[in-house]
């Protein structure tokens, strides 16, 4: 009888750990600039991290680790979410005329956007950024790329006031128009909504797929010439308490096994 109390102990301090308090670290948006070779952490409108890349690193996508492009295709590096190098490269080769911004997609694929030359392309890539062609033509320079893992979409930003929404095959499915020009787009899983970077501001905004702004931050601390942005949801971290119920859970559990072994003998 006893036995099976505790068991029913044991089991609600196992739904207990289960079901305690996380502490979100919150999502993280990172911004590159190519040109002077260095890049910003930015978390609620403040910069909490800085750390250099090398020129011309400007697309850029992020899953466990970040992996950053040359702006022309040339090589790809890879850098911990900290901004640590871990030595980690990769070769392009296919000479774009200037990747300005990427994008995270599903299925170990980026995305990146092309300016500035006589044609210009939403490219597709490996997560290393290898192996790098052109998944459609753009109607103009391209200065921004997000996607929507939601409806497997892209959403592209230009130098103008538009944002072209597009399903994978370059069909157009609407424009937005948020009156501001804005780079280093990336979209956000914890609110399911865009970021992007005004560079004439030093802005970073959050809008809705309709196109209407929900916020801003003016950064301060970021300077320069920055394209490149994507976001990073950092894992939660368990409260101080959740490791204590923890470790009462697995005394409990330790009890139990040990009764058991008394019961058998």
């Amino acid at each position: 009888m006893i036995t099976k109390l505790l068991k029913h102990v044991a089991a609600a301090g196992v739904f207990c750990i289960c079901g305690s308090a996380i502490a979100a670290n919150g999502t993280n948006y990172y911004l590159f600039d190519g040109d002077q070779s260095r890049a910003w952490e930015i978390s609620n409108g403040v910069v909490t991290n800085t750390f250099s890349t090398f020129i011309l690193g400007y697309p850029v996508a992020i899953r466990n680790t970040i992996w950053l492009g040359q702006r022309d295709d040339n090589s790809a590096s890879e850098y911990t979410l900290n901004g640590v190098a871990t030595g980690n490269t990769s070769v392009g080769g296919n000479n774009f005329h200037q990747l300005l911004d990427g994008a995270t997609g599903s299925n170990g694929v980026n995305y990146g956007v092309e300016c500035c030359g006589s044609v210009n392309s939403v490219t597709m890539a490996n997560s290393d950024w290898s192996n790098q062609t052109v998944l459609f033509n753009l109607r103009a320079d391209g200065a921004g790329i997000a996607f929507d893992p939601t409806n497997s979409t892209l959403y592209v930003s230009y130098f103008s006031n538009n944002i072209d929404h597009y399903d994978l095959g370059g069909t157009l499915l609407g424009t937005l128009n948020l009156n501001q020009q804005l780079v280093g787009l990336a979209y956000d899983s914890a609110t399911d909504s865009f970021w992007g970077w005004n560079k004439s501001n030093q802005n970073l905004v959050q809008f809705n797929r309709a196109g209407t702004q929900l916020q801003s931050f003016v950064v301060a601390g970021v300077g320069g010439n920055p394209f490149g942005g994507e976001m990073s949801f950092a894992p939660a971290v368990p409260e101080p308490e959740t490791y204590a119920m923890l470790l009462a859970g697995l005394g409990l559990l330790g009890f139990v096994a040990r009764r058991r072994k008394q019961n058998v003998a």
